[in-house]
């Protein structure tokens, strides 16, 4: 047995590892570091995704699936430093505005079909939906701090309620109870 060992360099596991450590090796080939970054941003760019998309669940998903095969393609093409988070969100937010800039479907229908077609909402749709908006951010800062809480990481952050129980020191039941008891407020705000 020779006294010398080759010892592979070892993948940072995803909870405990930085973000620096993932990137770098990530760099060196490491399929499972790139995959951490994945499992650990996710969630929260697609969400944000969807906010800059308007709700757009499934070009959400798109962008981000994108925006990480360009992310891969950077760090393993150059070792200039990042600060990953940011820097994840701003591919995105760019894929985002790439989707935004996409003409609309509407221009391969027929001229005359397209001039009938829906081009938005007008400006007294506009102030109703404004009201509703402000109507909704009331409801919400009527609620307490829990259910407000509850509420928008479930809607906002597209967080599950295990999730959510963990941040808030409840069990999943009790964030579900929560999210409810928070949407009757706002629905009874709203009236």
């Amino acid at each position: 047995m020779s006294s010398t060992l080759t010892r592979t360099p070892r993948t940072p596991r995803a909870g405990s590892a930085s973000d620096d450590a993932l990137v770098a090796a990530a760099r060196t080939g490491s399929d499972a570091a790139f995959t951490a970054i994945v499992q650990r941003y996710e969630a929260p760019l697609t969400a944000y995704a969807r906010q800059v998309l308007g709700g757009r669940h499934h070009d959400a998903e798109e962008v981000v699936q994108d925006a990480f095969v360009r992310a891969l393609r950077s760090m393993r093409s150059n070792d200039a430093e990042i600060a990953l988070r940011p820097w994840l969100h701003a591919i995105v937010r760019n894929r985002c505005l790439d989707q935004l800039r996409k003409p609309n479907r509407t221009t391969d229908l027929d001229p005359h079909e397209a001039v009938l077609a829906d081009h938005g909402p007008g400006p007294v749709s506009m102030i109703a939906n404004r009201q509703k908006l402000d109507d909704v951010v009331s409801g919400l800062e009527q609620l307490p701090d829990r259910q407000r809480r509850a509420l928008v990481m479930h809607e906002l952050e597209d967080r599950s309620h295990s999730s959510i129980g963990r941040a808030l020191g409840v069990s999943a039941g009790a964030s579900k109870a929560l999210v409810c008891r928070a949407r009757q407020g706002v629905a009874n705000a709203l009236r």
